[in-house]
């Protein structure tokens, strides 16, 4: 495949040529490509070298041409996401962002393109501040525009579809909206983004506490009534959403949620609840899907640890709208646990036991000893995988109010363990020297897996027995 139309460097040829390339170099051919495909000189597949760029550019990340529409993009980056967010998310899907450009490129002012020429010819000359004041009046012009455009689709069904028609679909209507509200705090949305410059951001300082109180009253005071969105860019910025409520906490001396309910912090509670319950369904769906116990037990593993992280930031009443909320998540986490590593999982450790054959055996036939049985490696593994998520996820089931489904669970599968090692040891003095490779696998299978489950104790009193009859069998020769 070639890069072009006619003779030149494959794809693979580009991909070694930019490898080589160092981060200044690449930062700036990215610039030259970005540069050329805005303003074209060259007949340049532009948006195929970007294409085979985008790897390293995300591991890089450096500053990105400003066109337009990229910085249209700026205040709201954060909450993008590739596919079509669900119906409470904050997140805006990236399908949606170019009908919305178009439509604000149909519908905007002269000012709008005034602002959007300006602001290339200032990416053309790198000129900073000409960038800077070109992008704040787009942000501005643009917000106008979106607002007046939702407010003519309120007027009735009519101009509702007939927006929805415009941006190819009613899907977009939502997004539509939030833009232009986020477009509204741009500027301190910007000065965030300029102050923690590297996300996600895995703790927030007493010294960044402050600073974002500050920015906050500024915002309450100077943009009133766009509260949520200024919080809605520093929740998707920090690594975990709980880390919010150390915002909170410093913003309010309120005590806990019953009392934040009337205040304009409110929102940014249910955000990181709504953020929370993203993990709860992607745990649930888990479980539909066919994950297995290690990817459920890191999601429950995350949901337990924000669970303790946003209690212990604030006073979560069980009667509270938070406290409700957060109680509600948690049932759904125990229910779906319940239903997979405590459910069908304890089947998938002891089935990598040796099996004594069901039904009555035919007249005359000799049972084979459980350790003379072939040893299964895949099934062992598979089991041990199975094994340890279940005791991982028994530790922390108290947070997830799972202590009954966890506690049968394991009581369960331990005893199916003793009661398969015990009869493969009683059954070692009927075999031959010939099966000790074998019984002793099967041994220390059984004893491995006893000791991922339930600790050294019963595994050590098993591994013992039956060292001592293997032994024995190797003393008769």
């Amino acid at each position: 495949m070639k890069a072009t139309g006619g003779a030149g460097p494959s794809i693979s040829q580009l991909e070694q040529l930019f490898d080589s390339l160092s981060t200044a170099e690449i930062t700036k051919f990215t610039r030259a490509i970005e540069s050329d495909r805005n303003a074209p000189r060259l007949p340049l597949p532009h948006d195929q070298i970007l294409q085979i760029l985008r790897p390293r550019l995300a591991s890089l990340k450096p500053e990105r041409y400003p066109t337009p529409m990229r910085q249209f993009c700026t205040p709201f980056e954060d909450l993008l996401t590739s596919g079509l967010p669900g119906e409470t998310s904050i997140r805006i899907g990236r399908p949606s962002l170019v009908p919305i450009w178009n439509v604000v490129c149909e519908s905007a002012s002269a000012e709008f393109h005034k602002a959007c020429k300006d602001l290339e010819e200032a990416a053309e000359a790198n000129d900073k501040s000409r960038i800077h004041s070109s992008e704040r009046r787009l942000w501005k012009e643009a917000a106008i525009c979106i607002e007046q455009q939702v407010a003519i689709s309120e007027q009735g069904v009519k101009h509702e579809r007939a927006l929805a028609t415009r941006l190819g679909a009613r899907v977009h209507l939502k997004p539509f909206a939030a833009i232009a509200r986020m477009l509204r705090v741009a500027e301190p949305i910007v000065d965030m983004r300029n102050r923690f410059p590297s996300a996600p951001i895995r703790s927030l300082s007493n010294s960044d506490l402050v600073w974002l109180r500050e920015k906050f009253i500024e915002v309450s005071q100077e943009k009133t009534g766009y509260e949520t969105q200024f919080m809605s860019s520093i929740l998707m910025r920090l690594l975990r959403p709980s880390e919010l409520f150390k915002v909170i906490r410093v913003l309010s001396t309120k005590a806990d949620d019953r009392s934040l309910g009337s205040t304009n912090l409110a929102s940014a509670g249910d955000m990181v609840i709504d953020m929370l319950t993203e993990i709860v369904v992607e745990i649930e769906q888990g479980v539909g899907s066919g994950k297995n116990e290690h990817q459920i037990l890191q999601l429950a593993r995350w949901y337990a640890s924000e669970f303790v992280r946003i209690t212990r930031e604030l006073g979560i009443r069980k009667d509270g709208p938070w406290g409700e909320r957060l109680l509600g998540t948690r049932r759904r986490v125990s229910q779906a646990i319940a239903n997979t590593l405590f459910g069908a999982s304890p089947e998938r450790v002891t089935e990598a036991l040796p099996q004594s054959p069901r039904g009555p055996l035919p007249r005359g036939g000799v049972v084979t000893p459980l350790f003379a049985l072939p040893f299964d490696a895949e099934k062992l593994l598979a089991a041990e995988l199975s094994a340890e998520a279940i005791a991982e996820t028994a530790r922390i089931s108290h947070i997830l109010a799972a202590q009954s489904s966890a506690t049968k669970a394991v009581v369960e599968i331990k005893k199916r363990l003793n009661l398969a090692g015990r009869a493969g040891v009683d059954g070692i003095s009927r075999l031959t020297m010939a099966d000790h490779a074998t019984a002793q696998r099967h041994l220390m299978a059984v004893v491995r897996l006893l000791e991922i489950i339930d600790g050294p104790e019963d595994a050590d009193l098993l591994r013992r027995r039956g060292m001592s009859a293997l032994r024995a069998l190797e003393e008769r020769g």
